[in-house]
């Protein structure tokens, strides 16, 4: 049976290592040991990874997984709706220092395309309904909060090879969008570089970077659809996030990459954003 280290595990499961870290510490995950002493995992870890996974795009919290492991029958939950609360309670209270340990918190326990995607995005879209006055601190907050865990992260990958990916839009209406996709892909093992504006003509020929992601708020032009099907054909590793990628005529490059180490019931009515 083959054994797995850590992050090739965490490579295999489409998680990172800090999150394998955090589910050893609530009881979800035990490694084995060879007859040196050195930890391993193997392929029925990958099952028990692909539960937990499942269970946490359900909104199941980590505390009460080790009893539905148990085969405990638990309440109905609630989703994403606790941790949302929570980090709301912090925001409006304006405590940023709380709000911060809470946002690295989830950030080991939660892998990142569901933080980002179940978590922070449906969310931030509630505090931006109607742009109520009240909510201006507090969404501000949580906006400066969200991109101080990215640059930290991104901080702390170029520390350490892996690939690397330039972020820039062809047009934004949100420049959190694109700290919330570094978060996304630095947590799958990029060396992340986010240029945080539109650029309506980006010259691709001097970007030093083995992939880049082009977000877009709205349906490409002729002249940049023209423009990101020459990149295509010139077999740059380029590839459409945001609302336009679901419009785009042709279908983004798959990303090949070895990761790295990682860095260290109120709202029943949030929606839920897939806008990416």
């Amino acid at each position: 049976m083959p054994h797995f280290t850590i992050d090739v595990l965490a490579d295999q499961c489409g998680v990172t290592p800090a999150n394998i870290r955090s589910w050893q510490r609530y009881g979800l995950l035990t490694p084995l040991r060879d007859e040196q002493g050195h930890r391993f995992f193997e392929s029925s870890h990958i099952a028990r990874i692909a539960t937990i996974v499942s269970w946490l795009q359900k909104g199941v919290a980590l505390s009460d997984m080790l009893a539905l492991i148990n085969g405990e029958i638990l309440r109905e939950t609630s989703g994403w709706m606790t941790c949302q609360q929570q980090l709301l309670t912090h925001c409006e209270a304006l405590r940023p220092l709380k709000l911060r340990g809470l946002i690295w918190r989830y950030g080991r326990e939660i892998p990142p395309a569901i933080f980002v995607d179940e978590v922070i995005r449906p969310l931030r879209q509630w505090l931006n309904v109607g742009k109520q006055p009240e909510l201006d601190m507090p969404r501000l907050l949580l906006d400066t909060a969200l991109t101080e865990y990215a640059t930290f992260l991104l901080s702390s990958m170029r520390k350490r090879p892996a690939a690397s990916l330039m972020i820039m839009a062809f047009s934004l209406k949100d420049p959190l969008d694109l700290w919330l996709e570094a978060i996304r892909y630095a947590g799958d093992g990029f060396r992340v570089e986010v240029l945080s504006g539109a650029v309506a003509k980006p010259d691709l020929s001097r970007v030093q970077a083995e992939h880049i992601m082009i977000w877009s708020d709205s349906a490409l032009t002729p002249s940049q659809q023209q423009q990101y099907d020459s990149w295509l054909k010139s077999g740059l590793y380029v590839f459409l996030a945001g609302p336009a990628a679901k419009v785009a005529k042709a279908p983004p490059k798959k990303i090949w990459f070895t990761p790295a180490d990682d860095a260290s019931d109120a709202f029943n009515t949030l929606p839920v954003d897939k806008n990416r």
